[in-house]
């Protein structure tokens, strides 16, 4: 640490060394200088990497940025919903778009070794991705050291518990993911549709009727972290009813009276060699019990942690020897592991949270909060695996996988496009109630005609956002407000399952 005067001083010192070289530069053109450093760089240690496991995606370039920034501030064009809100999974991913698989391995092999050969196939595969799919590939994890988390979660567990946000569920599975769980790894698949409190019960039946249909062997349950009211929202296609979901209070209070549920699906899946390591019907009746009590005995804020470091829980995993060649650790036959894997902001940490009703592992609105995966104890022979969320390759566009919470929302360099979606697919004039400029508004022309960036202006007014020094309304902050309403759900974008306006078996279908 350097006081300000050290640090004046170095600065001048580094200013004349500067004007030296330049009044060297023009007078000797044409020698070659060599320039002695006073300080040499501190050796890092061969371990330290302070972005090893930090996400990467590929950045806008400013060509891009403004004209994006033209496109919010043309006219909006409402798009009808039987189209814009409708989803598949032909329209999220491609045939051609995998997930990288990690390469076989066996017990043996150096650590350097392995890793230069997940290394080399990981390059492949990106290479791969880039230069031969015809499809346009959105964001993806481009850190192998990320992918690794999630390799090394699949062959330590038991059952795999993928979480989707229950609004748009089809772009959290991957059919690429499926295949590696179920096929690969032969491992059992529940799916968790997480955030149901989000959205109307129809939309909620109605997804676990197409999954149903689509994949058969998959159990599938519901999920809710947070009990905010007793109020069920009835249609979430409906102003009135998102504008209530607006107000919805911020105070959060876990919930655990959908765990029995989830714990049901996990036992109708477990290998039957490890079901008697758990009693599944205590373990039930007890959550059963719990949801009885009064919510206002589940709000905690201890942050005690029964985590297992990340090295303990990989040596648990290695107990037990592998066949050449395979593709991963045999789990440990100690204990029932389940793993939860998926996107980032899908809940993967708050389920857990749930499930020990107080915090064990913190979480957080920004994607990639949770960076190495870690280990929860249920019981002496139960065992959570949470992994960091990753973000999967696929073809939805850009925007809508920033209002999916993939992509961290500070970090958002243009959020005008990503408004403009949000804005053509819910109409956010009505439910923010906003009202448009009165120097814009003519009397020739009785129905204003928004746009994204006259909608990003109107909010910044009503909500007093406003440039420091020209005191303008601040649209980009406005804009990232909208975007952070719509991650917690206070803006809703749901998507329905294909045939959800015109097919009428959808509502009849019961949760089972």
């Amino acid at each position: 640490p350097f006081s300000v005067k050290q640090k004046k001083a170095q600065l001048q010192a580094k200013r004349a060394r500067k004007r030296t070289d330049q009044h060297e530069s023009d007078t000797e053109p044409n020698v070659t200088r060599e320039v002695t450093q006073q300080q040499q760089p501190i050796p890092l240690k061969a371990n330290t990497n302070i972005n090893r496991l930090t996400s990467q995606f590929d950045k806008l370039t400013r060509t891009e940025i403004e004209a994006n920034k033209l496109r919010s501030m043309q006219p909006l064009q409402h798009a009808d919903p039987k189209q814009a809100l409708t989803m598949s999974f032909d329209d999220a991913y491609s045939v051609n778009v995998d997930i990288p698989v990690r390469p076989t391995w066996k017990y043996g092999e150096s650590r350097e070794a392995v890793e230069a050969r997940e290394a080399a196939y990981f390059a492949e595969w990106t290479k791969r991705l880039q230069e031969h799919t015809t499809d346009a590939v959105s964001l993806y994890e481009k850190n192998v050291e990320v992918w690794r988390q999630l390799w090394r979660v699949v062959e330590i567990s038991d059952i795999l518990l993928l979480v989707v946000d229950i609004r748009h569920p089809v772009l959290h599975f991957p059919p690429s993911l499926y295949r590696y769980i179920t096929e690969t790894t032969g491992k059992p698949l529940v799916v968790v549709f997480n955030k149901t409190d989000l959205v109307a019960p129809d939309t909620v039946k109605a997804w676990m009727h197409y999954f149903r249909a689509k994949f058969p062997s998959v159990a599938l349950t519901t999920f809710c972290c947070y009990r905010n009211d007793k109020t069920v929202l009835l249609n979430d296609l409906n102003v009135a009813h998102m504008k209530l979901r607006k107000k919805r209070p911020r105070k959060r209070v876990y919930d655990s009276s959908q765990v029995g549920g989830l714990f049901e699906a996990c036992r109708s899946v477990c290998d039957p060699q490890k079901l008697d390591l758990v009693d599944w019907d205590e373990l039930i009746a007890k959550y059963a019990a719990e949801s009885d009590d009064d919510d206002d005995n589940n709000e905690r804020d201890a942050a005690e942690s029964d985590n297992e470091s990340e090295d303990e829980a990989a040596d648990d995993a290695v107990e037990s020897k592998i066949e050449d060649g395979g593709h991963g650790e045999v789990v440990s036959g100690k204990y029932v592991t389940i793993g939860l894997v998926g996107h980032p902001n899908v809940g993967k940490s708050t389920v857990i949270n749930s499930i020990m009703n107080r915090t064990v592992v913190s979480t957080s609105r920004t994607p990639g909060h949770t960076k190495h995966f870690q280990t929860i104890h249920v019981t002496p022979t139960l065992r959570l695996c949470d992994c960091p969320g990753l973000v999967f390759p696929c073809v939805v566009s850009r925007p809508l996988q920033v209002l999916a919470g993939l992509y961290n929302i500070a970090q958002v360099q243009e959020p005008y496009t990503s408004v403009l979606y949000l804005a053509e697919r819910v109409p956010l004039e009505k439910v923010l109630a906003l009202k448009p400029p009165e120097e814009d508004v003519s009397p020739y022309q009785p129905e204003y005609k928004w746009s994204a960036w006259a909608i990003c202006e109107a909010f910044a007014i009503d909500r007093g956002f406003y440039t420091s020094k020209a005191a303008r309304p601040d649209v980009y902050r406005a804009a990232l407000h909208m975007l952070r309403w719509e991650l917690d759900g206070r803006i809703l974008l749901s998507f329905k399952p294909p045939g959800f306006f015109d097919d009428f078996s959808y509502l009849k279908d019961s949760q089972r």
